[in-house]
């Protein structure tokens, strides 16, 4: 009917008004009749040509979307999905799409066998309501990512009441199914749609209202049927009975609200205090998110501490100066000479972590240990005692090296955003001149980790390099472990319900290692003792291991790893002696035994030189960027590992300022 030429390229609005104006009746046409609007003549031509329209029956629609439901819990659409979606019929059209992709053969999932045990849905009434929650918690979703704020506060508002109860109510708790498939289930869609709600009044500024549920469901209780988890109440996290632990979330947001902007940092310490002393330390709480939590607790002791000093300076009749208190002074109420003393003796411990650039005039590499010392803050009639509360081990931060780089941007521009860094790359010398001219080299635009891998290549010598971040430490992963995570028999039960999984179920649990334990262990042992010398064509080679792997699962759909990080197997294994098999074991253990917690943070950059056997990891920061919590504790569990891994700081400079400089080092090469 018509003839559109790029009408895959146009948006959806654009495709309208193309129509519209090919429907359109031209003016000479319009002067010898009536005139027809261009809509009513676009809707004359499709009727025309369907020859009669379908109307779609709900009914039936519900049952095919129920039924689509059930057949994709687990899969990789279902669990990844994006936040611009507004229902679950929208979801379910990716799923759709997903099964003509792997019908096709464009979309390759691993072979592995589906063993479902548990009843998930003990009556159609208890996965309707399954349905329900799910399709709120796309709805917030989607009002959160459109900035539609007022909505979705309304939304909670109604909702509000019936998400609590699904919660609190122990009844509704499916402790009998696995913790990994407990997420499917009606109590954790209406928390994860609760932790939504907690999203939107914290951007209405409604921190009392988003406190309160915080503590609502911090303070949720045991279920009384759950006779395991009784005998494990003092290791497990009551979290856990709902689904994926969110302690983490939860204990920060109530940190910033109640500590930061409620500005009530003694209350906030006394409640996170005491509710790690209740539940054992919250062994659940690992990785970088128990890191962000020390630090927090850091933060509101120094508040909590400049608060006391102010007390201290009022009942002495002294003036307060509150742009610059400071921490260490001492107190001069005598009725409070022993709690003094006791604070004093631990405030010069707690030290906060910073990135620091290194005074020493010789360019040395300086390793600065961080001591995380012990915390703990209690409160008993207005007096702050300081203890300690263990929550992570010394850290070891590698070291950290400085370098400049030229951006296409102005000084006031620098550190706004992130800018283009320009590289200058040689052309090869032309035969018949003497001399190149500096207007001969290539000039590049690049991100400042693609600059930084040109400059490690260029001055360290290095052969190889990628920016990966932790990518390339998955497909290491995947490939050394793709017998344990899919072919394993018999294989443990309700880890696939679906045969579009990119991994299965319980690999974001604990229970993913406690079920493979022995095999885990053996694999793990077996990368520590690799030898290089070894027959590359023996079957417990790691060459041939790899090999074998990668020949027969390249481009599969399999724990998202990006099979085009590197060209062949051979620059994977190139790469596993270059890092070294203590370094790929310990990055191993870690995913192995806690995929959830440590699945990101990894460094940006790793470099290779296979001639030479070395390699290095590279963590790039640019202006006004600063490590994370996770990154910290990456760094920590690769430099303690034996790793060649350091801290890059690019330091941003206009293109002007370094203009006369290159100039220079050209005019020497020329001399």
């Amino acid at each position: 009917m018509y003839n559109i030429k790029n009408f895959k390229s146009l948006t959806m609005v654009q495709l309208k008004d193309t129509l519209l104006k090919t429907s359109s009746i031209s003016p000479m046409a319009s002067f010898f009749k009536f005139p027809i609007q261009s809509k009513d003549r676009f809707k004359g031509l499709i009727t025309r040509i369907l020859d009669g329209c379908w109307h779609v029956n709900e009914i039936y629609t519900q049952l095919i979307t129920r039924l689509l439901c059930l057949t994709s819990l687990g899969s990789e659409s279902a669990h990844n999905r994006p936040n611009k979606l507004q229902s679950i019929e929208a979801l379910l059209k990716t799923e759709l799409y997903t099964m003509l992709l792997v019908r096709r053969g464009e979309l390759i999932f691993p072979s592995y066998v589906v063993n479902r045990k548990s009843t998930l849905y003990r009556t159609s009434e208890e996965f309707q309501k399954f349905l329900e929650f799910m399709s709120l918690e796309i709805r917030l979703e989607y009002l959160v990512n459109q900035k539609l704020y007022d909505f979705g506060m309304q939304l909670c508002l109604d909702k509000k009441t019936m998400l609590i109860d699904e919660v609190t109510n122990l009844s509704f708790r499916r402790t009998d199914l696995p913790q990994f498939l407990r997420r499917f289930t009606s109590p954790y869609r209406a928390f994860r749609s609760l932790l939504l709600m907690i999203d939107i009044y914290e951007r209405q500024r409604k921190y009392n209202e988003a406190i309160t549920l915080i503590e609502t469901l911090l303070s949720l209780t045991w279920s009384l049927y759950d006779d395991q988890f009784i005998k494990l109440k003092l290791h497990g996290c009551v979290l856990d009975q709902l689904g994926p632990c969110r302690l983490g979330y939860l204990l920060n947001r109530y940190i910033i609200n109640q500590g930061t902007h409620e500005k009530q940092p003694i209350k906030t310490l006394k409640y996170v205090v005491n509710y790690f002393k209740l539940h054992n330390q919250c062994q659940c709480l690992r990785a970088g998110h128990r890191l962000m939590i020390h630090e927090q607790l850091i933060k509101l002791y120094d508040s909590a501490r400049k608060e006391k000093n102010n007390l201290c300076k009022l009942q002495n009749g002294d003036t307060i100066d509150y742009t610059s208190i400071n921490a260490t002074n001492t107190f001069d109420n005598d009725d409070n000479n022993a709690v003094d003393n006791e604070i004093k003796n631990t405030i010069n411990q707690v030290k906060r972590r910073k990135i620091k650039k290194s005074t020493n005039q010789n360019n040395d590499i300086i390793k600065e240990v961080y001591q995380v010392n012990d915390f703990y803050v209690d409160v008993v009639e207005e007096e702050l005692l300081a203890n300690m509360l263990s929550l992570v081990e010394n850290i070891k931060e590698p070291p950290k090296v400085e370098i400049t780089a030229p951006v296409n941007a102005s000084a006031k521009e620098i550190g706004t955003h992130r800018p283009h860094y320009v590289w200058y790359e040689n052309i090869s010398p032309n035969k018949h001149r003497q001399q190149q001219s500096p207007q001969e080299s290539n000039t590049l635009l690049l991100t400042v980790e693609q600059w930084t891998i040109r400059y490690y290549i260029a001055n360290k010598h290095f052969e190889c390099g990628i920016h990966c971040e932790s990518q390339i430490y998955h497909l290491l992963f995947c490939i050394l472990f793709y017998d344990i995570l899919f072919e394993i028999s018999p294989c443990p039960p309700d880890v696939f319900y679906s045969y579009r999984q990119s991994a299965p179920l319980d690999l974001f649990t604990d229970e993913f290692y406690q079920s493979r334990k022995n095999l885990i262990d053996a694999r793990l042992d077996w990368l520590l003792n690799a030898d290089r010398s070894s027959d590359h064509s023996s079957s417990n080679s790691l060459a041939f291991h790899i090999n074998t792997y990668w020949n027969s699962h390249f481009g599969e759909r399999c724990l998202w790893a990006n099979w085009d990080l590197v060209n062949s197997s051979q620059e994977l294994i190139d790469i596993f002696w270059c890092l070294g098999p203590r370094v790929v074991h310990d990055v191993c253990y870690k995913l192995a035994t806690d995929y959830r917690s440590w699945k990101s943070g990894l460094p940006d950059l790793l470099l290779w030189s296979p001639t030479e056997t070395r390699a290095k990891i590279v963590e790039v920061k640019g202006p006004g960027d600063h490590l994370s919590s996770q990154q910290i504790m990456w760094l920590d569990v690769l430099f303690q590992a034996g790793a060649d891994v350091e801290i890059c700081l690019v330091s941003a400079k206009p293109l002007k300022s370094l203009r006369s400089k290159f100039n220079e080092n050209v005019t020497e090469t020329k001399a």
